[in-house]
């Protein structure tokens, strides 16, 4: 019972979050369903590959009866060999957004703090190390120039430790790099939705985070 609650709360937490965000966050959140048609697409060739086979093996009523029923319903976890591409894709393109989050968000968080403090403040962002990917060095590293010693620091949700979110986020650099560099490892769809989900919800965090010590900071919220 307690475990619905906290669930609740949590859910009621990241929703009232999400309700005032950056527009890096409002990006990314539509730029994520990109991810989702890739997901879609991976249920899609899946149910035309089975439907194909029964196609071939026969082209009588009760085959083409069986045809419709393979491409309308749910064909569940796809072969390898068939949507590997597709979920590969995914990772490297969820990664992408993530990166485009991260570069975006910093923007707006040194809009807000450094508005008043520099004369050029696109030059001080495009000098930011931006470039690379979303891991937590690059992350920390990039954040630390606005004054934060450790963004990540303390970000968690239910079921999903400090520390687990960090191991998560190499995990992910990782697999995103194996793939993209060469590798011909099986990538299952149900990582790539695990990934888009908690990197969702990564950002609302992030984002309230950033929103919060800014407003400490200069008296004011960013967005």
């Amino acid at each position: 019972m307690w475990d619905v609650i906290l669930q609740v709360i949590s859910d009621k937490s990241i929703k009232q979050e999400a309700d005032m965000k950056s527009n890096a966050l409002t990006n990314f959140e539509s730029r994520l369903k990109e991810i989702d048609q890739l997901l879609d697409a991976h249920s899609a060739l899946t149910s035309l590959r089975r439907a194909t086979k029964t196609a071939e093996s026969g082209g009588d009523l009760a085959s083409i009866g069986l045809i419709v029923q393979q491409l309308v319903t749910d064909p569940g976890r796809g072969r390898p060999k068939e949507v590997h591409a597709l979920n590969s894709g995914a990772i490297a393109l969820l990664s992408a957004h993530l990166q485009g989050y991260i570069v975006d968000v910093f923007t707006e968080a040194a809009q807000a703090v450094l508005k008043d403090r520099l004369d050029d403040l696109n030059a001080f962002v495009s000098a930011a190390p931006t470039q690379g990917n979303p891991n937590e060095d690059n992350i920390r590293k990039l954040f630390r120039l606005l004054g934060f010693k450790d963004i990540l620091q303390d970000i968690s949700w239910q079921k999903m430790s400090n520390d687990s979110l960090r191991k998560k986020l190499k995990a992910f650099n990782q697999l995103r790099n194996r793939l993209v560099h060469g590798s011909n490892e099986t990538v299952q769809k149900r990582s790539v939705t695990n990934y888009k989900n908690a990197w969702s919800i990564l950002a609302v965090k992030l984002d309230g985070k950033l929103r919060t010590r800014i407003k400490r900071s200069i008296g004011s919220y960013p967005w």
